[in-house]
């Protein structure tokens, strides 16, 4: 029930609604050369791709920006970083691609392919070269600059800030926490940018260039789609790797019981849940950043009180 939580939630859904739908399709065409679904499901297909993959995208974008306001405008955006309001700003963005993208609905469609085969393609070459140049400009290329932009504003204000004052923080709990969330955030976004890139190139050259007739290249190709999907499935184990606490609150959910070591009780299903979703690794940086303040304006305050004033900020995220 958190900010950083409804965020997680919502950009999962649009993964899993994306490995679900996409993937066992694009995987059919690959091995068979053919489309037996039919127009209405070719259209359907296609519509969804762009909207999960916008979706995605644009909610990286905004766990940039909230994490953007919250360390380099805290207090002045305080009423803007509501969970209300988050939850509007998630609406809107499914509300704007699910408008957005209708046109895909238009451009895609089932045509002969042979005498008793149909297979699922653009109307044209033009409406094709228009669709992945729009795509590689706003599902790509905008949102990446816009999250490298904010993220360069970031580390500007860190380092803008008193450096003996950092110094004296850099070995607490507080500091640790916050620049291995940070890292984990960036960490998403490069792989979301790798793993998108070679789809993105090879799209492009197939409409504006000359792709390789071969069937090597044809077997890599399906690689890059299968890199593009994967990126749906990656974020897990990224947190799982990079967090402790995220590994215990995951084992929990799938078992109900605690991991051992742990002093706390039995958990239901929906608890567990709910400890893993207080686990992510992302959701340090709003609580982090309000102690982090406060070490600068009173740096007379003792480890031991900031330590604790620390956790209790992070709970309350």
């Amino acid at each position: 029930h958190t900010v950083t939580n409804l965020l997680l939630l919502n950009l999962a859904f649009a993964d899993l609604s994306f490995v679900v739908v996409i993937p066992p399709s694009t995987a059919y065409q690959f091995a068979t050369h053919q489309w037996p679904f039919g127009d209405a499901v070719c259209k359907l297909m296609h519509y969804l791709v762009n909207v999960t993959a916008y979706v995605t995208v644009y909610t990286l974008v905004l766990i940039s920006a909230i994490r953007y306001m919250t360390i380099v405008h805290h207090a002045a955006t305080a009423r803007l970083r509501t969970k209300r309001n988050v939850i509007l700003m998630i609406f809107g963005i499914w509300m704007l691609m699910l408008l957005l993208n209708i046109p895909v609905m238009l451009i895609y469609s089932s045509q002969p392919n042979s005498a008793t085969t149909y297979e699922c393609n653009q109307n044209s070459d033009e409406e094709g070269r228009y669709l992945f140049s729009t795509f590689f400009a706003f599902a790509y290329v905008l949102p990446l600059l816009v999250i490298g932009v904010l993220s360069i504003c970031i580390l500007h204000h860190i380092q803008t800030q008193k450096v003996d004052l950092i110094e004296k923080n850099r070995r607490t709990k507080s500091f640790k926490k916050k620049r291995r969330a940070s890292r984990l955030i960036i960490l998403v976004v490069v792989i979301f940018a790798i793993l998108w890139l070679p789809i993105h190139i090879h799209l492009l050259l197939a409409h504006y260039g000359r792709l390789p007739e071969n069937r090597y290249y044809h077997a890599i190709s399906a690689l890059f789609n299968i890199a593009a999907y994967a990126n749906s499935c990656v974020n897990p184990f990224i947190y799982n790797y990079a967090s402790k606490e995220f590994r215990q609150a995951f084992r929990e959910v799938m078992c109900c019981i605690p991991v051992r070591g742990r002093q706390e009780p039995r958990l239901s299903m929906s608890t567990a849940t709910t400890k893993l979703a207080q686990h992510s690794p992302v959701e340090v940086t709003n609580g982090v950043h309000d102690n982090h303040e406060k070490q600068l304006l009173n740096p007379s305050n003792n480890q031991n009180k900031q330590d604790e004033e620390d956790e209790e900020a992070e709970n309350s995220v």
